[in-house]
């Protein structure tokens, strides 16, 4: 790092703080404004703060091209997300909107009554901040730690201690305000410097055409097949992600958690239905392209063997083809992602123990600066405990916790994005099981018994009674062992069963909650006792709105499925698979937007 490097990356820290000064006055003004920006954020806004939230510093792309090609994209989120991605566009994004909630805990009152559902909000609150908001909050600091750590020649905590102290201090000052607009402006930063250096790392490999041919002969041609059918992409394990994507589009890591608090701070439904299209095209390709251009150039340029640690790699890339300059900037871009998806998570985590707990159960009376107040205060204890957490990942073990987090920690639940929106019979005590059964059954099934069980209770437990416990549950992340699906199959299994189980063992939800909910939200699916109370005329409404959602859900999928396919197949090199599969995308595009623009006319 010379000069040039630090002024670079101060000015960067200087802008993200001085967008926080800009907006803290309006975010002080009450909770709404803290955690639901007022709920005034356009839509452009939208979609490029959630893109930034789900991108972090990028490396992981590089990492799972190089290691895998596009089967390990494919695998890690691409087939699921270009399937809920315009599910939650077209049917969740108004959902949350039409709520009016500040969380996703609040919908728990409004979706189920009584005593046991306000006890439950409370223990919902508690759950999602820690488990979900938490385990992702460390997992992105490992990742930050990983990534600069290298190229700065720091330690990971000289890393989160130093970058994480400047995100606490952006995200209390302004709350959401600052976590949207800052998310925007780091995500210009990361794709302007990611794209030149990936230009850079392209021409040092001797430009495109030669690239692709020194990837085909050091690594095959399986490296570069577009949807390579077989090994850990079988057909069956296909079919799970496509399972996968109808239901993760209410999930807490798709269109629940951080991003349904971007459509509760939409100006309008129609921001937030548009927002989420947007988003869309930037998550599936936008976002990549630099990433896989790098993967490619690290695929000619190092063989498997060369890299121990292929968390590292985009960091050994900058160290060693970086020119000074751009060395610093490269190292903004991905504190710039990193810290756009820290301070995204970390006010969603928050944002539930100030409405949940403290706000409605705690201190129902308390004012607006006092709940300012604990809010920055509850961020800053969060952000701090993730950071030191974070600390502790091993690069080594990332990989694991891109797919734990990506599928197997929401697959448990994930019966409940269907069931709690579109069955009027599922209750408080279905989504309870579902919800509080999602960390403990995918980490165990995710990283085995071993991981909970400690090697001298193991040993202890050997010696006295003779019983071995070492590898009692396999560790179903070891995908060369274990195909996705087995792991995938177990949890999404034990889910249905648990959540139906407890559903029709209890009684149902009062019609009077059923009606209100119902009226107000106007989901898909099964309302029959709820829908013939309804007026002809409401429920011919409501068949017209269902009919046309369902059209722009099928046009939506059909669109990202084939642009994400056609921009494989263009980096691949299968140009004319890339042209075909493009013009499919243009036509399924126009007819997606048409519909779902038709249903918000509606």
């Amino acid at each position: 790092m010379n000069l040039l490097d630090w002024t670079i990356l101060v000015a960067y820290c200087a802008a993200i703080l001085g967008v926080g000064l800009y907006f803290r006055a309006r975010a002080s003004r009450g909770v709404e404004d803290f955690f639901v920006a007022g709920r005034d954020l356009p839509w452009w806004v939208i979609g490029f703060a959630d893109v930034a939230s789900y991108t972090g510093g990028g490396q992981a792309f590089v990492m799972m091209f190089f290691v895998s090609g596009f089967a390990g994209l494919w695998l890690m989120a691409w087939v699921t997300w270009a399937i809920w991605m315009p599910l939650v566009a077209v049917l969740w994004a108004p959902m949350w909107r039409r709520l009016g909630v500040v969380t996703t805990g609040e919908f728990i009152e409004r979706r189920y009554g009584g005593r046991r559902a306000a006890i439950y909000r409370n223990v919902y609150g508690v759950y999602a901040c820690i488990f979900w908001g938490l385990t992702t909050l460390a997992y992105v600091a490992a990742w930050m730690a990983a990534a600069t750590g290298p190229v700065l020649g720091w330690s990971s905590g000289k890393v989160l201690f130093v970058f994480g102290g400047v995100t606490i201090i952006y995200c209390l000052l302004s709350g959401l305000f600052a976590v949207a607009y800052n998310d925007l402006f780091q995500f210009v930063v990361l794709m302007a410097g990611n794209g030149v250096f990936a230009w850079i790392l392209l021409s040092r490999t001797g430009g495109y055409a030669a690239t692709l041919h020194k990837v085909e002969a050091l690594r095959g041609s399986r490296l570069l097949e577009t949807l390579p059918l077989g090994g850990t992409l079988g057909g069956v394990s296909l079919l799970a992600l496509c399972v996968q994507g109808l239901f993760f589009a209410g999930s807490p890591f798709a269109g629940e958690g951080w991003t349904a608090q971007r459509y509760m701070a939409a100006r309008t439904e129609l921001h937030a239905v548009v927002g989420q299209m947007l988003n869309g095209v930037l998550a599936l390709v936008v976002r990549l392209i630099p990433f896989l251009v790098m993967g490619l150039a690290a695929a000619a340029l190092y063989a498997p063997s060369q890299v121990p640690a292929p968390a590292s790699l985009w960091s050994d890339l900058v160290r060693e083809y970086a020119p000074p300059g751009l060395f610093g900037l490269l190292l903004v871009c991905s504190l710039a992602g990193y810290m756009a998806s820290v301070s995204s998570v970390g006010n969603w985590a928050a944002s539930y123990l100030i409405n949940d707990l403290y706000r409605n159960t705690l201190r129902p009376h308390a004012g607006e600066k006092e709940l300012i107040r604990v809010s920055r205060i509850i961020s800053a204890v969060l952000l701090i405990w993730a950071f030191i957490w974070g600390a502790t990942i091993s690069p080594k073990q990332l990989e694991r916790w891109v797919l734990f987090i990506n599928s197997a920690l929401a697959v448990f639940p994930l019966p409940l994005a269907w069931l709690k929106w579109f069955w009027w019979r599922t209750n408080v005590v279905g989504d309870m099981l579902g919800i509080l059964g999602a960390f403990p059954a995918g980490y165990l099934v995710w990283f085995g018994s071993d991981s909970v069980l400690p090697q001298a209770l193991r040993a202890w437990v050997r010696a006295s009674w003779g019983w071995n416990l070492d590898n009692l549950i396999p560790a179903f992340s070891n995908l060369d062992q274990y195909p996705f699906w087995m792991g995938f199959s177990i949890l999404f299994g034990l889910g249905w069963v648990f959540i139906l189980a407890g559903t029709l063992l209890t009684r149902p939800e009062s019609p009077e909650v059923l009606k209100k909910f119902y009226l107000t939200v106007r989901p898909i699916g099964w309302w029959g006792p709820v829908r013939r109370a309804l007026s002809p005329e409401e429920a011919g409404l409501l068949h017209i709105e269902t009919r046309t959602n369902l059209a722009a859900c099928a046009w939506g999928v059909l669109f990202y499925g084939s642009l994400t396919y056609a921009f494989f197949s263009l980096v691949g090199g299968k140009f004319a698979a890339a042209a075909a599969a493009g013009a499919l995308a243009a036509a399924c595009g126009f007819l997606f937007a048409r519909s779902a623009l038709a249903a918000q006319r509606r």
